[in-house]
């Protein structure tokens, strides 16, 4: 064996810990990072573009997480949303006002849609929020001082959320 081969079999050999770190114990699932971009439906309308503001994280069942993003007037905006089947159905999407906390969409008042299109009038900052139902052992863990651990295939599960943008196109002829 010549001194470069030696030198890669052991580079390769201390490299292996970090590679096994990196691997998620959860083999049914994806990971959660770049969920929305591997899983979420893109819209047919090809003006639309993916903003850096979509972003993905894993939610336990009864978990309510908001993320901020900026909105610009003279665009047209899509927000969608996936998910883990294990997380079930009737997940609830809202569209708040950062500055008066008014809720601008709610989807369980749209027959719980995951995704929603609308015009910009107003540069603003708005949350996005998700809202995952149900009840998990994790959300009762600071009362539970019996719990050792959470199954990750009956209770957790990532969410993804997509915005996409456009220039409003101009109304009229």
């Amino acid at each position: 064996m010549n001194i470069k081969t030696l030198k890669l079999s052991l580079a390769l050999l201390l490299m292996l810990p970090i590679f096994s770190f990196g691997q998620t114990n959860d083999y049914s699932m994806r990971k959660c990072f770049g969920y929305q971009r591997d899983s979420c439906s893109r819209s047919e309308n090809v003006y639309y573009k993916m903003t850096d503001e979509s972003r993905s994280a894993l939610f336990v069942k009864g978990q309510t997480s908001r993320v901020r993003i900026n909105i610009y007037n003279g665009r047209d905006y899509r927000v969608s949303f996936c998910h883990d089947r294990v997380l079930g159905e009737g997940i609830i999407m809202r569209i708040i006002d950062a500055e008066n906390e008014n809720t601008l969409y709610d989807n369980s008042e749209d027959n719980f849609a995951t995704e929603f299109e609308f015009t910009v009038t107003q540069t603003r900052e708005v949350f996005v929020e998700i809202e995952v139902p149900g009840n998990s052992a994790l959300a009762d863990a600071e009362n539970n001082s019996d719990l050792i651990f959470v199954r990750k295939d009956t209770e957790m599960g990532c969410v993804g959320i997509l915005v996409e943008h456009m220039i409003t196109p101009p109304k009229g002829f």
